[in-house]
């Protein structure tokens, strides 16, 4: 499950805290979601922090056969060791300088769909699936491209605030079935799927997170890199959806 879809259903858990991380006390712009239906296709574009649902997507209704996959894992944690039976072998480079090591594989191959399922169930709070797909075969609409390079952080948001360019971080299109449609409002819109209907054209997702306080543990014991990837944040996640002309907002307190 997305992240942001455990934090609206009030279950947060390491996932969602290590999302957490990177934000300091106050507002800051969070993932957006853009969604156009129509009779054939789910066309999507979208942060990072929502990569991972249409990954998921991608791989749970694509066609079967070969795909082309290409991209970067990104891993905070060493976890060669649970990649290493994989179908997909994968060369780990590990680089670090004065903060935590990054451990990266690169992807550029034609691999079996169960193959490339196996690899994305390996999931965990610090590591990144940066990939694009697309089958080898002619397979429209299923194609999705995902950028290989994290964004710079934006400045701090004010609450409610919106930004102006469209999110290109992750895009593509999925086949619009029962099955991958349900999955997709599961995870993107949770709190208001049932008001999505055959007549739904556009979807607008946009978040703001709020930290409103940050406790970091005492243990004189633990560096600064420890307590802070340690640190429990209370905060609020500010929604708000507009499905085609129709706006909806929300907002939800969590900690993690």
């Amino acid at each position: 499950m997305n992240w942001l879809a455990k934090v609206v259903q009030g279950e947060p858990d390491e996932f969602v805290h290590a999302k957490l991380v990177k934000y300091g006390i106050g507002s800051h712009h969070g993932p957006r979601a853009h969604l156009t239906f129509s009779k054939k296709r789910i066309a999507f574009k979208a942060d990072l922090g929502f990569e991972d649902t249409f990954i998921q997507g991608y791989v749970d209704g694509a066609p079967e056969g070969t795909h082309r996959i290409s991209g970067l894992i990104v891993s905070y944690s060493d976890r060669t060791n649970e990649f290493a039976d994989l179908n997909m072998p994968l060369l780990w480079k590990k680089s670090g300088g004065k903060g935590p090591p990054t451990y990266k594989a690169k992807l550029n191959e034609i691999a079996p769909l169960q193959d490339i399922k196996q690899l994305v169930q390996n999931e965990g709070p610090t590591t990144f699936f940066l990939l694009s797909m697309s089958p080898s075969a002619a397979g429209t609409p299923w194609k999705m491209t995902t950028k290989t390079s994290f964004p710079k952080a934006p400045k701090g948001a004010e609450e409610g605030q919106t930004k102006v360019k469209a999110p290109v971080f992750c895009k593509g299109a999925l086949a619009n079935t029962p099955d991958i449609i349900e999955f997709i409002l599961q995870e993107t819109l949770p709190d208001l799927w049932e008001n999505i209907d055959q007549k739904t054209k556009k979807v607008e997702i946009l978040h703001t997170i709020v930290i409103e306080s940050i406790e970091i543990p005492e243990d004189p014991n633990l560096s600064f890199a420890e307590k802070r990837k340690m640190a429990k944040r209370t905060a609020r996640l500010l929604r708000k959806v507009v499905i085609d002309d129709k706006e909806f907002t929300s907002e939800y307190e969590f900690v993690a």
